[in-house]
C-alpha cells in the first residue's frame, strides 16, 4: 500500500516540518547629506519690475552658491501669474502680477551650510524645506552590510529552532528581504527665515538616522517522531 506524502499549498511534497521566522539587523548612522528647497517671490503692479526683482535675487543667490564646493543646484520651477481682485461686480479685475522661482540644493559638505544658508536668506530667498538625511552612497554600503548581518541572525535563529526539534540540519525554503531607510530630519522653513543680516548664522544639527533590514522566510527540518508518555494528562 502506498500512502501520499504531505503536500504544501502549491502542491509540492514536503520532506519535513516547515517553520516561518524572521530576523532584523539595524544601525544608526550620522546624516551626511542636506537637501534645501528655496523660492524667490515678488508681487507688484508692473510685470517688468516683478521679473526684474526675481531675476536679480536669483542671480545673487546663484552667484553665492557657486562659491561653495560640492553643491548641486537645480532650478525646479518658474512661474508668472496675474493677480486678480473680485469687486462686488461679477467681472474680475487684474490688480498686478506675482512671480516665483524655486530651486533645490544638495550637498554633503555640511561644515559651511550655516554660512551660505544665511547668505541666500539675506539676499531674499525663502526656505520651503531643509532636510538632513543619509546619503545614497553611505546608505547602500550600510544596507549591504546589514543584509549580511540579518541573514546571519536568520540562520542563527533557524539553528536554535532546528536543535529544539532534534534536527541535525535545516533547509531554507523561502527568503525575503526588506530594508527601510529613516525619514529625513526636517526643519521648518519659517524657523530658518528668522535669520537676518544682523543676526548670527543659524545653528543646525544634522542628527542621525537608523537603517534597518529585515529577513523573513521559511525553513524546513526533517520530520521527527517524538515519543509520547502513556498516561500523560497533557
Amino acid at each position: 500500500m502506498l500512502l501520499p506524502l504531505p503536500a504544501n499549498a502549491d502542491g509540492r511534497h514536503m520532506a519535513g516540518t516547515r517553520i516561518s521566522l524572521s530576523a532584523t539587523a539595524q544601525r544608526e548612522l550620522p546624516n551626511d547629506e542636506l537637501l534645501v528647497n528655496f523660492w524667490i517671490e515678488k508681487e507688484g503692479a508692473d510685470a517688468v519690475e516683478v521679473r526684474r526683482y526675481v531675476n536679480r535675487v536669483s542671480r545673487v543667490v546663484q552667484q553665492r552658491l557657486q562659491r561653495e564646493k560640492g553643491l548641486v543646484v537645480k532650478t525646479i520651477s518658474r512661474n508668472l501669474q496675474p493677480v486678480w481682485k473680485s469687486p462686488k461686480s461679477s467681472q474680475r479685475i487684474r490688480s498686478g502680477w506675482r512671480m516665483s522661482q524655486a530651486g533645490k540644493v544638495r550637498t554633503t559638505h555640511l561644515e559651511r551650510v550655516s554660512e551660505w544658508l544665511d547668505a541666500i536668506e539675506t539676499a531674499g530667498a525663502h526656505l520651503s524645506g531643509l532636510n538632513f538625511r543619509i546619503s545614497e552612497q553611505a546608505s547602500k554600503k550600510a544596507m549591504n552590510a546589514l543584509r549580511l548581518e540579518a541573514i546571519a541572525a536568520f540562520r542563527a535563529r533557524a539553528k536554535v529552532i532546528a536543535q529544539g526539534l532534534d534536527a541535525t540540519a535545516f533547509r531554507i525554503i523561502r527568503l525575503n528581504t526588506n530594508g527601510t531607510a529613516p525619514r529625513p530630519v526636517a526643519y521648518r522653513g519659517e524657523m530658518a527665515m528668522m535669520a537676518k543680516s544682523t543676526a548670527d548664522a543659524p545653528i543646525l544639527s544634522a542628527g542621525e538616522g537608523k537603517l534597518k533590514v529585515t529577513i523573513s522566510g521559511e525553513i524546513e527540518v526533517p520530520f521527527t517522531d517524538f515519543p509520547v508518555r502513556e498516561g500523560s494528562s497533557e
